[in-house]
């Protein structure tokens, strides 16, 4: 593959900024839904299943080639986060977390300046704000978008070591607040980028399980979808609702695709087929 360094370098910088702005979740993992400034720091608060599996795949696609440990971190706690947020008691994924809690948009992820304060080890709080941007006035309406867009490299290990535990504390605090609206639907479309993604990534950073993961899910996505003959759109309360379109079916081949490519098991191969056939046939 030829690598056009301007056009690398246009991926890398709008990458690494997504990575590292507001708009990503850095206690939870994942993205929120689109960020409303220019500079990626406040976001539409929404976490949405096809961000997120999009955001995976270009993560692991960038890392092939530049081997950059932000963005093999950034791809384990989004799949940490899809797997331990997103998945339905129907055992695939879910559409999306609203963005408001208690009538307030973003509530749920930010921070007051005192807040942090009293949370975090007095030793530790001054390189956390540094690092994250939290100030007194805070950094979006009197309130504190998490963010590392001022200090986007890696610091000395110990370092990095005593903010993942700042973290960890915040994010066991902020799983006692009370929590967005959970849209549980599950869909086929955003299901089969998921998948692929999934998939893709499980090979690219040698982590078994998460292709486990997406086996699971695509054999929940035929269970509850397919009908024998055609795929439907949508899953909830035990109801597949609506005809499959063709980004559905689409998305569900590339998935198939890419588990056969990564498991080499050929049942996944005789599905994209039928899928094929059946977008054809419908």
């Amino acid at each position: 593959v030829l690598i056009e360094p301007r056009l690398l370098e246009a991926v890398t910088k709008t990458l690494t900024e997504i990575s590292q702005g507001g708009i990503y979740d850095h206690l939870g993992g994942g993205i929120a839904r689109y960020s409303v400034d220019g500079n990626w720091l406040v976001p539409h608060f929404e976490k949405m299943l096809y961000d997120n599996a999009q955001y995976l795949a270009l993560l692991a696609r960038v890392f092939v080639s530049t081997q950059e440990p932000l963005y093999a971190a950034r791809a384990t706690e989004t799949v940490d986060f899809l797997l331990r947020d997103m998945i339905t008691a129907d055992g695939a994924f879910a559409a999306s977390y609203d963005a408001d809690s208690e009538g307030e948009e973003g509530r749920y992820y930010v921070w007051s300046y005192d807040e942090l304060n009293a949370l975090i080890p007095a030793t530790d709080f001054a390189l956390f704000a540094k690092t994250y941007n939290a100030t007194p006035a805070g950094n979006w309406e009197g309130h504190n978008i998490l963010n590392r867009s001022g200090a986007p490299k890696r610091l000395d290990p110990e370092s990095e070591s005593r903010l993942a535990e700042c973290r960890a504390m915040l994010l066991k605090h902020r799983t006692t607040r009370i929590p967005p609206g959970f849209d549980d639907k599950v869909l086929a479309d955003w299901n089969g980028l998921a998948i692929a993604a999934l998939a893709d990534a499980s090979r690219v950073f040698a982590q078994p399980a998460w292709l486990q993961a997406a086996e699971r899910a695509f054999e929940r996505i035929i269970a509850l979808l397919w009908s024998g003959e055609a795929l439907n759109h949508s899953w909830r309360q035990g109801i597949a609702k609506h005809h499959a379109t063709a980004d559905a079916y689409a998305n569900l081949i590339a998935a198939a695709l890419a588990l056969d490519a990564t498991s080499r098991d050929q049942t996944y191969l005789a599905w994209a087929e039928t899928l094929t056939t059946a977008i054809v046939e419908h």
